[in-house]
């Protein structure tokens, strides 16, 4: 996301400086691997931003499945050669007001209660992920440290090889005790520019976007089998969002799916690495004709509005979520 005032111009001269900043770092280390992190925010609900039929410059409402607020963040790790690592994913629980259970949780269940923590172990293990809980769903220090302990603690030459580790200049990635233990282990941490991920970081840049695509893929495929579903069973349609093992799962496989030819090309386009970068395509997400009709019909979709005159579109005085396709 592009904030204030930058332009293109200032951002290719940032990137070109962060570029040679991270030439000499791995010059100066005699690093081999380079390693981008980084956070991002899945919604349980992915409503597509676009719709193949024909209906003029019409805002369409959508009703949701009632978790449109509610997310998961996803850490993306993967290197130069184009691996991707397994994931890293924060959800939101309830935290306890004894303090005792809550260090409790935290010590021995990533931050879950006991009865929830059974359904998480399970999901790890199918999905080959880690997931952590806390109140708010993000990230947080004691995740970072997790995070780096599990991906490059145990690495055979952690004690003579040093890889270097990008990552968004978010205060959670560089405290104390993460930036030490970074140095103990060998990793380099480097800062991506602030306010300039758009151009210099390569998640932002190449992967986030064929992800997300491929997120919102598996949703509109969900409401097709529910259509499916209702009309079989004779019963009203009504929207259900997915379940946390079904998000996680749908994570997983469209981090898996990407290929590693977008993972390399993220860091061409930052010039972190050799090569040309190429232009991807990113196909998927668009809802089809035959879909909106059924959604139509079932008045999963309401009325076409004029948007210039829907104040809603920016005016959210009573805090209800407005779905623009």
């Amino acid at each position: 996301t592009r904030i204030g005032q930058d332009t293109p111009e200032d951002g290719i001269a940032v990137l070109e400086a962060f570029a040679a900043r991270v030439d000499a770092i791995v010059k100066e280390n005699d690093i081999d691997v380079i390693y981008n992190a980084d956070q991002t925010a899945v919604n349980y609900e992915y409503l597509p931003t676009k719709t193949i039929n024909k209906t003029g410059e019409k805002t369409i409402w959508v009703k949701c499945g009632g978790k449109t607020k509610e997310r998961v963040t996803a850490m993306l790790l993967a290197d130069s050669t184009g691996t991707k690592h397994p994931l890293f994913l924060v959800m939101k629980t309830a935290a306890s007001k004894i303090k005792a259970v809550v260090q409790e949780n935290m010590q021995q269940r990533q931050g879950f209660g006991n009865t929830v923590w059974k359904s998480i172990v399970s999901m790890q293990d199918d999905n080959n992920c880690r997931i952590y809980g806390n109140p708010t769903a993000w990230w947080n220090a004691q995740v970072s440290l997790k995070f780096l302990e599990c991906h490059f603690g145990q690495r055979p030459d952690r004690a003579t090889k040093k890889v270097l580790l990008i990552w968004d200049d978010f205060s959670a990635h560089f405290t104390e005790d993460v930036v030490a233990y970074a140095k103990s282990i060998n990793v380099v941490l480097e800062r991506v520019p602030p306010r300039y991920t758009w151009i210099c970081q390569p998640a932002d840049v190449a992967w986030n976007r064929p992800l997300k695509s491929r997120l919102r893929q598996e949703w509109l495929d969900l409401i097709r089998r529910q259509l499916r579903n209702a009309r079989k069973r004779h019963v009203p349609f009504k929207l259900q969002p997915p379940s946390r093992a079904t998000i996680v799962a749908w994570i997983v496989k469209a981090w898996l799916d990407l290929p590693s030819t977008i993972i390399v090309n993220g860091f061409r386009k930052c010039r972190l690495v050799e090569g040309s970068p190429v232009d991807e395509d990113v196909p998927g997400g668009i809802m089809d004709e035959a879909v909106f009709a059924q959604l139509t019909a079932s008045c999963a979709i309401e009325d076409t509005i004029d948007p210039e005159s829907d104040f809603s579109n920016t005016v959210d005085e009573e805090g209800d979520e407005t779905i623009v396709l």
